[in-house]
């Protein structure tokens, strides 16, 4: 089916009246109190689910910011009907700092399910995690490669955690700059990267090594929830990836100087750099509880 620009740009606009009315369904807002409703609403509108669309000309750019629950249903079901997709060259997915059981999860199984034509999409972003979220973001497991499938056309990718193995089946031949959060879960990432062979054009590498570590001093319920191991990073520095690359960002390694430096030593010429923000911890669970929270004390 044969979507417009215009058509496309104006359903998009639409949809935020159907997640003000998911909304106010949700509450359970009764006839009559929806005034009152929506005055207490509006008092914290930043838990207000919304939807900006902007015509760059010729293409839309995209930004779902609110609930993984309420409207997100919704939001899905317009993305996978006929003609929307192929507008869109960014896409961006963000949220407030909520969930449950610790975990802001977003859900595209119905959005797979449709097959839209991503083919235009050049950005795809879903926000990563602050340190200090009680809530880690996460894209149900499984799920990231069949979605990206969607997606070849892509030049920058942000996820909230590392995608799995399958990713790297995929034909990603302008991708150019990747970013991932840091969840339990490495999936075996700088691993598989070492040995990619369909990144021809991956230019900048952002990655967030596993928190689990920095939450417990308790050995990892398996390996994947380490931190990478040395060799891995070793493997990735001598591959072909980083002899393309211009540079390359490490969040939460646990490596030491020495370590670092014959990275940097084996490529040069590669801007490297280390970023270490660590996970939150709440002050009341010092000394009674595991967490090695003495990292998060280099003063004293």
């Amino acid at each position: 089916m044969s979507l417009s620009l215009e058509a496309a740009l104006a359903e998009l606009r639409g949809l935020q009246v159907t997640l003000n009315e998911a909304a106010a369904e949700a509450q359970e807002v009764e006839e009559g109190d929806e005034a009152e409703w929506l005055a207490q609403r509006l008092l914290e509108p930043d838990y207000c689910t919304r939807l900006s669309v902007a015509d760059l000309g010729g293409a839309l750019a995209v930004d779902y910011r609110g609930s993984e629950y309420e409207g997100w249903g919704e939001f899905l079901d317009l993305l996978g009907r006929p003609g929307v997709a192929r507008h869109i060259v960014q896409l961006r997915i963000s949220g407030p700092d909520e969930g449950a059981n610790g975990l802001k999860e977003w859900d595209f199984a119905p959005l797979i399910e449709a097959d839209p034509d991503f083919s235009r999409l050049r950005a795809f972003q879903v926000a990563i995690s602050d340190p200090g979220d009680h809530n880690q973001a996460c894209i149900t497991d499984g799920q990231l490669p069949a979605l990206i499938a969607r997606m070849p056309a892509l030049r920058t990718l942000e996820l909230p955690q590392a995608p799995e193995p399958g990713f790297f089946a995929l034909d990603l031949s302008e991708l150019r700059r990747i970013r991932t959060g840091g969840d339990w879960d490495t999936r075996g990432f700088v691993g598989h990267l070492a040995e990619a062979t369909r990144l021809p054009a991956l230019g900048f590498i952002d990655f967030a090594d596993s928190s689990a570590p920095f939450m417990s001093l308790q050995s990892a319920q398996a390996s994947e929830w380490d931190s990478t191991p040395f060799a891995d990073y070793e493997r990735l520095f001598r591959s072909p990836v980083l002899e393309r690359a211009w540079g390359i960002r490490l969040r939460n390694t646990r490596l030491t100087e020495a370590e670092y430096r014959a990275l940097a030593a084996i490529r040069p010429k590669c801007q490297f750099s280390v970023v270490l923000a660590s996970p939150h911890v709440y002050v009341s669970h010092w000394g009674t509880s595991d967490f090695p929270y003495r990292h998060l004390l280099p003063f004293g």
